[in-house]
């Protein structure tokens, strides 16, 4: 008889925090599921670590692969996996003891296809905050929840705080060698589901990560973020057509994050990477005439309508501000 949920984690040399993610797992209210850890080319103690829990649990199943990447090990767990439900777990965060029971149980009495949680961020100092201020619960249709995914809030793009019907994962897969997949995956798998829960209960907690490629010093694999906000935009404008300028509002702000720090890493290159600002003045206009839009991007969009170049200027200021505290 097949688990109710499959928990996949891929694995990376974290050996100094496989434990606590593993004991959090197995230390689960909830017991009807299979772990299943992936093992990504460890060069460290990683891939031992998990070869002996599982020789104590039977509900543990190790794969060992060559390491290709986040993505790349969440896929193979995804093939392996038979629960009803799939979840994943990063390697070096943990969950609390009631997670899978909360969402388990509201996924089946809401009938919904997906179920997800709020969590908890910690930073480089191990201060915390949740991330979304909403506490209350909530049952989304698919287009509610399309109209509140693309803001990365309740129903951020982590694929960690949720449970997904395994159904809806046929021919959806993570997109290997790029950054930023969890929104890749987010948008095209929540347009999969009829029903969303959200619980506001935090119940993931998420580490900080200095080594991930958002933390690290700017490079050009950066660059990824534009394209997959350029296709998720493409991806709105085909599907919910009412929203879809709000969705381009949020690839043009990526692409002005994203010049300005080629102005400051690549200054000699930078007229090779114009196209990121370049802008689409009239979506831009239909936003800053809504009223429910949100007032300070607003302002930044009014800006970007009378000149992106100048628009560069100021956000340079706001950038050098706010990277500090990242």
């Amino acid at each position: 008889m097949n688990p109710k949920i499959s928990i996949i984690v891929p694995v990376f040399n974290v050996e100094n925090f496989i434990d606590d993610c593993i004991k959090s797992i197995l230390g689960q209210k909830f017991s009807d599921f299979e772990l299943i850890l992936v093992n990504d080319g460890s060069t460290d103690h990683s891939g031992h670590v998990c070869d002996e829990y599982a020789k104590k649990d039977n509900r543990i199943i190790v794969i060992h692969k060559e390491n290709g990447g986040q993505s790349s090990a969440r896929n193979k767990g995804i093939e392996a996996a038979k629960g009803d439900y799939l979840g994943f777990v990063d390697s070096d965060d943990w969950i609390d003891h009631d997670m899978y029971n909360v969402l388990y149980t509201k996924a089946i009495e809401t009938d919904s296809d997906i179920a997800a949680c709020n969590f908890i961020q910690y930073d480089r100092k191990a201060d915390s905050h949740l991330y979304s201020m909403n506490t209350s619960d909530q049952l989304f249709d698919r287009s509610a929840a399309m109209h509140e995914l693309y803001l990365n809030e309740r129903l951020s793009f982590s694929p960690c705080n949720k449970i997904y019907k395994r159904q809806l994962l046929n021919g959806i897969w993570f997109k290997e060698g790029y950054i930023l997949e969890d929104m890749d995956f987010a948008y095209r798998i929540m347009n999969e589901a009829k029903r969303i829960f959200y619980t506001g209960q935090a119940l993931y907690h998420y580490r900080y990560n200095e080594k991930s490629t958002m933390r690290k010093t700017f490079s050009k694999k950066r660059l990824d973020e534009y394209e997959v906000r350029k296709d998720m935009y493409l991806f709105y404008l085909q599907n919910y057509p009412e929203i879809a300028n709000e969705v381009y509002a949020e690839w043009f702000l990526t692409g002005l994050m994203l010049y300005i720090n080629i102005e400051k890493y690549f200054q000699s290159e930078k007229n090779r990477y114009q196209y990121l600002i370049d802008v689409d003045r009239k979506k831009l206009r239909a936003l800053l005439s809504k009223e429910s839009y949100n007032r300070k991007k607003k302002i930044l969009l009014a800006a970007a309508v009378i000149s992106p170049k100048i628009l560069v200027r100021f956000y340079r200021i706001y950038w050098d501000k706010i990277k500090k505290a990242l």
